[in-house]
């Protein structure tokens, strides 16, 4: 009889663990796991560039993805990312459902280590040293897991300083003016007047030269641009600036609104050209003057007459290296 019960018995067991093993699965999720591995520096100049060296406890069969972002110590002008070659990586909007602005991080498929670059963006301002705190952790298809949850980069980049003067003529500003279009010349029963806003960037051309020619921008580019970048390249130039007097002049070399002869378009009204001017010693002072109406439509320029578009807009003054930057009237609008 004993033998009979334990017989019974085992069935029932087997049975019962056959039938819990044919309706539960058991899975177990094993993602690989990405480590910070090192980087190059901790410390840079605006404008150098680190390499951030990353390692995976085990290589995947597919691409991970993971994002950078900035979160403390500066803002998202201050760096850009690249790729191991140093080509530029597209930065994340909120349209790929990244959140808040950042960089796509891909560590690729069947690979055990990965590199990427952060570079400190080199600027013309005046600034302290920033600590910036970058965070890495997984996104998109999140195929891998960054180590603790996030892996943190920290770097100290130091404000550039240079001898050299910066100077930026911007008009990338939206104006708006109006046209009429005259259908028939005869009589203004079918005119029809028309609002335009747009930047003027892509109406006007403006150009610049201090009267040294120390600097001075003729590339019929929006803004125009001299810096520690421009030295001496085509028809921009740049040199120190020795103790001394030197104008800013501003040129309006030509504008075209592009009006419509088909429709016989006319400006129905004269309007402003406003443009900024910043003028920087790179790294140790930065001043800026906004002019609003020096310049109107109806404006000779100098493309149609001869450098009669050529206006006195501000003077630097350089006295033992240092910068004092006046207004067209002669006013002192900031010093170094």
């Amino acid at each position: 009889m004993k033998y009979i019960k334990n017989i019974l018995l085992s069935c029932t067991v087997v049975a019962l663990t056959s039938c819990v093993n044919d309706d539960v699965n058991y899975t177990v999720t094993d993602k690989p796991v990405v480590s910070m591995t090192g980087q190059t520096a901790n410390s840079v100049m605006e404008g150098e560039t680190i390499t951030v060296s990353l390692a995976t406890n085990k290589a995947y069969k597919e691409e991970m993805d993971f994002k950078l972002e900035l979160v403390s110590g500066g803002s998202n002008s201050d760096y850009f990312v690249s790729d191991a070659d140093g080509l530029p990586v597209g930065a994340t909007t909120v349209d790929d459902g990244f959140g808040d602005f950042g960089y796509k991080v891909e560590f690729p498929a069947y690979a055990e280590t990965h590199t990427f670059n952060i570079t400190a963006v080199q600027d013309v301002l005046k600034e302290g040293t920033e600590n910036l705190r970058f965070k890495l952790t997984s996104a998109d298809n999140k195929n891998g897991l960054a180590a603790g949850g996030a892996i943190y980069i920290d770097l100290e980049v130091t404000n550039f300083v240079s001898d050299f003067p910066s100077i930026v003529v911007d008009w990338d500003i939206p104006v708006t003016y109006r046209t009429i279009e005259r259908n028939i010349l005869e009589t203004d029963l079918d005119d029809e007047e028309v609002v335009h806003t747009e930047s003027l960037c892509g109406i006007v051309d403006f150009d610049f030269y201090l009267s040294s020619f120390d600097a001075y921008a003729f590339t019929g580019a929006c803004p125009e641009v001299v810096d520690q970048n421009t030295v001496n390249s085509g028809s921009i130039g740049n040199g120190i600036l020795a103790d001394g007097t030197y104008d800013l002049i501003v040129d309006l070399w030509d504008y075209d609104l592009a009006l419509s002869a088909s429709v016989n378009e006319i400006l129905a009204a004269d309007f402003a050209f406003p443009f900024n001017v910043e003028i920087s010693h790179i790294g140790t002072f930065n001043t800026s003057i906004s002019i609003p109406a020096l310049y109107l439509s109806s404006s000779s320029t100098s493309a149609s007459a001869g450098g009669s578009g050529e206006r006195l807009v501000a003077t630097i003054e350089v006295v033992g290296g240092k910068y004092k930057v006046y207004d067209s009237l002669g006013e002192l609008v900031a010093a170094e």
